[in-house]
């Protein structure tokens, strides 16, 4: 892949930062129904999406669920670069997919070296993290609003998926700053 060809997906990047970024990075290709990961893998890279579609996918009781459609310019996976967690989600090209994969190390590298496109990066990953928690936030306050009455008196018990998304919502909202500390994993009854 050639840096003009990120230009429309990376706005704001120069050319020699696209070309440090393609440097770091390897283009993967991936057929329809292809799976990028599956969810409870450990993650070490992230993937820009430069070309088709791939599915955020998530079962439930056995039942396949998909959460989100993502399309080129899309980073997807990104907290990987920076915590070595489980997947939360698998995922899974929905077309004929290409993406550019950065594994935490070569991210970390480009960190070190103090490299422009590390920082370019970084803020990409804060603002797709914040759009994602936005989103979190919003469709928590959507089940919320659908689990009480004017009332106040409970509609019923949750549905199930209304609990995942839940769990995955508040799961982003919990990221303690301090140098190697994790999150607690919360469950919802």
């Amino acid at each position: 892949m050639k840096a003009s060809a990120l230009q429309g997906l990376l706005p704001g990047y120069s050319e020699a930062e696209l070309d440090q970024l393609l440097a770091a990075t390897r283009t993967r290709r991936f057929a329809a129904g292809t799976w990028l990961w599956r969810e409870g893998e450990r993650a070490s890279s992230c993937f820009l999406i430069a070309t088709g579609a791939v599915e955020v996918v998530r079962y439930l009781d056995g039942e396949e669920r998909v959460l989100a459609t993502l399309r080129p310019g899309t980073l997807l996976g990104q907290t990987a670069l920076v915590d070595d967690a489980l997947r939360s989600a698998s995922v899974r090209a929905v077309s004929a997919t290409t993406t550019l994969e950065i594994r935490r190390k070569a991210f970390q590298r480009l960190v070190q070296q103090g490299s422009p496109v590390a920082l370019h990066f970084q803020q990409r990953m804060a603002v797709a993290g914040i759009r994602q928690l936005r989103a979190a936030t919003d469709r928590l306050a959507l089940v919320l609003a659908h689990a009480v009455q004017p009332s106040g008196k409970r509609a019923g018990a949750l549905d199930r998926l209304a609990l995942v998304l839940i769990q995955a919502g508040t799961g982003e909202w919990d990221m303690p700053l301090g140098p190697g500390t994790r999150p607690a994993k919360k469950r919802l009854s």
